[in-house]
Order: C-alpha cells, then structure tokens, then sequence
C-alpha cells in the first residue's frame, strides 16, 4: 500500500511538472508540439509579430498618402476657383494688367522722341589736352554710358535751362559769323553708368543748340555731372571726371522733314571741360579736352549691349 501510494504520488507530481512547463513554454514564445515533440524557437514567433507590424505600417502608410492627396486635390481645386474667379473679375471691369516694368535708373524717362542717342564716353588724357600735367599721366581712362534724348529743332519744347548751361554753351561758339539757335533742354538719364553698372555718375542738368556755319552745322551739348572726384568707388587712380559740365560737340546734318529725326555724325568727338589756367599766357577760363566720345542710336546700342 505504502508503494502503491508513494507511486500515485510520483505521478500525479509528475503530471504537474509536466502541465506547468507546457504553460511556461507557452508563455515565453515555444510551442510544443505533440506529433513529434519538436520546438519552433522565439525567432519564428517574433517573424510573424514583425510580419504583422509591417502589414500595419503600410495600411497605415496607405492611409496618409490617400489623405495626402485628398488635401492636395482639394488645394487645387481652391487654387484654380480663385484663378476663374480673377479672370471673371478682369473680363467684366475690362481691365487689362500690363506686366511690371523696371525702370533703370541709367534708363532714360519716356520722352516720345526719335532722337535718343547713347553717348559713349572714354575719358583720359589726349594729344595736346591742356590738362594738369599729373592728370592721366599714367594712361588709365574712365569709360561710361549716358543715355540722352534730343528733340528736334522745330518742335523742341521751351523749357527752361540752367543760366550756367546756356551761357557755358554760347561760349563754346567760336565763329561770330555763325547763327545759333536758341538753347533747349537735354533730356536724360538720371546717372552714367559706370564700370558695367557697378558705379554711377550723377546728372544734373543738361541742354544743347545748333550752331549753323556757311557750309556746316554743329550740335553742341552741355551736361552738368557730380563727377567721380572724391568717390573711392568709382575711383581709376590719376584720372576722373571732374565736377561741373561737360562740353560736347558733333557735326550736324539737319532734321528729317518725315520723321522729325535729327542727324547726327558716328564719328570721334571731343568732350571738354572749363578750366582756369596760364596756357594762353595770362590766367583766364580755358577749354581742355578731358576725352572723346560717341553717340550712337539708342535702339542700336541697346541691341549691341544687351542693356
């Protein structure tokens, strides 16, 4: 009997050994199984946990990427009811809006004229140039672009000009026996523009008249420049354009009945500054040459610059 009983004791431990590890297998990821007893590890558990969190990551990504495209369509249809919306707007006010344009301040301001010129100047000392001897004296020279508006003779409107400008000009007359029209303003634009744009030059004010020969005419035009004295930025060493006004002086071919456009010589030009000095033997205002210059058709100089 003691046998018997110690026996059924055995087993039933036994069958409670063998119940508790099945549940402890269980709980920690292994599966046991009756048909052969073999286990699957944790490695095969954990491959179906992250199979089925990735099958939840990508349901969930599905769903921001529908959503996504849910607010991107309705942003589009609220950007194109906005755009209908504008146009119906223009189309019944009759209202038609013109592109912003910039103006450059090396531009020239809307004139109506034919007659716009692009002066090219190439300032430096020159053969026979009354100029300080220091002045220019180590070749450099100072380039730059103004952009001026010439009306013709005939319907030049009356404006007034600086006194200086009028009588400066008169004094570049040298033939007594020469007529000379009244003087007319010279429109232009408001700086020069220097060093590819990166420096600039003030101008003031500015006229211009006709001086009529026997057998030719001359244009003569005056602008009244800050110069480039004291401006470290636009500075070429021993040579600058001084303060005041500039002379200029061109053949002139007369005025197209047709096209009310004036004519004009291509060729080099001298530019000149008033300047008090000894060279004529006794101190008086002298004219030197600061430079030669061009003019040429602002249509065409725009087409060849690109500005």
């Amino acid at each position: 009997m003691a046998s018997q009983a110690v026996v059924s004791m055995c087993s039933i431990i036994i069958t409670f050994t063998v119940v508790f590890l099945s549940a402890a297998v269980e709980v920690s990821g292994f599966q046991l199984l009756p048909t052969d007893n073999s286990l699957y590890t944790r490695h095969h558990t954990r491959h179906h946990h992250t199979r089925g969190r990735a099958l939840f990551n990508s349901a969930n990504n599905d769903g921001v990427t529908t959503e996504a495209e849910r607010l991107l369509a309705k942003a589009k249809a609220i950007r194109e009811e906005l755009g209908t919306d504008a146009e119906k707007q223009q189309q019944q006010s009759g209202e038609v809006q013109s592109p912003i344009q910039i103006q450059s301040e090396f531009s020239l301001p809307a004139t109506g004229s034919n007659n716009n010129y692009r002066l090219y100047l190439d300032v430096g000392r020159e053969p026979g140039t009354w100029m300080d001897p220091r002045w220019g004296a180590s070749g450099r020279r100072i380039e730059c672009t103004i952009d001026v508006s010439f009306s013709s003779v005939d319907d030049a409107p009356e404006e007034e000009v600086w006194e200086e400008i009028v009588s400066g000009l008169m004094k570049t007359v040298t033939s007594k026996s020469s007529k000379v029209s009244p003087v007319f303003k010279l429109q232009h634009a408001p700086f020069a523009r220097l060093r590819s744009g990166f420096d600039k030059m003030i101008i003031d004010e500015g006229g211009y008249c006709i001086e009529s020969a026997s057998k030719s005419s001359t244009m003569r035009f005056c602008l009244s420049v800050s110069g480039t004295e004291g401006n470290s930025s636009a500075s070429y060493g021993d040579v600058s354009i001084p303060k005041g006004k500039l002379y200029f002086a061109l053949p002139y071919f007369g005025t197209s009945q047709s096209e009310g456009s004036i004519s004009i010589s291509k060729k080099e030009g001298t530019i000149c500054v008033k300047q008090f000095g000894w060279n004529t033997g006794w101190r008086r205002e002298e004219s030197r040459i600061l430079g030669v210059f061009r003019a040429v058709p602002l249509e065409e100089a725009k087409r060849r610059d690109k500005f």
